[in-house]
């Protein structure tokens, strides 16, 4: 049966596949190298993954107009497969203007949410404008392909017409064994529903990209429980106005011995794959997988004592 034909039936069973890139899964499992970047955009999420393949895909976009795509266009990047916006809050889809009138996606996943503002509207008309292909989440997973990553898009929950945040888009990147969880800025009653109708897609993931910046309810005990990553990294702004992370969050980490990565200390996170294994690239640390908080806190020592040195660009090979 040909890729075609199975990506029909797919389509017929209810899981959607958008296939990015020719090249199947069993062909490169495991090879070649996948780069996540959870650029440094301030209070705000951005996160640019490329496949080994050079497949491209940008969840977010930071809280300015010119912030994410200026960290990408600084290392080269001239066009993005695939653009999310994983809820309508503007910390998370401000510089996506940008990004679609000058990299160009080929296509656009976002929800149907009713929280709407004139600039998210704006956004949409650039969307249409520019001819993207428009997707969206269903009541089942969908499959998006960049080459031999997968990325898994949950199933999306009832709105909630008073709490954008639990609208969040939620994604489990996999290459080989490596995974990681982006949740957008989701609380407790959204991440509860997944729990209950996809937990396969939320157990056991490498990397958990906290939710809502690390506030009190991005993250909870039951959710960590499942998930049980090796490392977690947040998006926050440095000196922000809103105590992100607040101090629970930390004290959970902490408890549950799982090291911490944050954007407001480190600049850009860079992390690598192979399918096999997985290292920080940035900050340079010495650990292969997951770093020891002790060495993060040493490097955070470090930084603060010379603030000069302190990355801010993202580096994209």
């Amino acid at each position: 049966m040909n890729r075609n034909r199975r990506t029909l039936v797919g389509l017929i069973l209810g899981l959607a596949a958008l296939l990015l890139a020719p090249q199947s899964w069993a062909q490169s499992s495991g090879r070649g190298t996948l780069t996540i970047e959870v650029l440094d955009v301030g209070q705000g999420d951005s996160i640019f993954i490329r496949s080994p393949e050079g497949k491209t895909a940008l969840i977010d976009a930071g809280p300015t107009r010119e912030g994410a795509v200026q960290l990408l266009r600084r290392q080269g990047v001239e066009r993005i497969d695939l653009a999310v916006v994983s809820h309508h809050h503007s910390d998370h889809y401000g510089g996506m203007d940008q990004i679609v009138r000058r990299l160009a996606p080929r296509y656009f996943l976002a929800t149907r949410s009713g929280h709407t503002t004139r600039m998210y509207l704006k956004l949409l008309e650039t969307v249409e404008s520019e001819g993207l292909t428009m997707i969206e989440p269903t009541d089942k997973p969908r499959r998006i392909e960049l080459g031999s990553v997968e990325l898994m898009v949950f199933p999306q929950t009832p709105e909630d017409r008073r709490d954008e945040n639990n609208n969040s888009i939620g994604i489990r990147l996999v290459h080989g064994n490596f995974s990681m969880l982006l949740t957008g800025d989701s609380e407790e009653q959204e991440r509860s529903a997944w729990l209950r109708t996809i937990p396969e897609l939320v157990e056991r993931s490498t990397v958990l990209k906290l939710a809502h910046h690390g506030s009190r309810n991005g993250v909870d005990s039951r959710w960590l429980a499942r998930v049980r990553p090796e490392l977690a990294v947040v998006s926050v702004g440095r000196g922000n106005d809103y105590g992100h992370p607040h101090p629970e969050t930390l004290s959970l980490l902490k408890r549950e011995a799982i090291p911490l990565l944050r954007t407001d200390v480190f600049g850009t996170i860079v992390i690598e794959s192979d399918g096999r294994g997985w290292r920080v690239v940035s900050p340079q640390l010495s650990s292969r997988g997951p770093p020891l908080q002790d060495e993060l806190d040493r490097v955070a020592a470090e930084i603060d004592a010379n603030p000069t040195v302190r990355p801010r660009t993202a580096r994209v090979r």
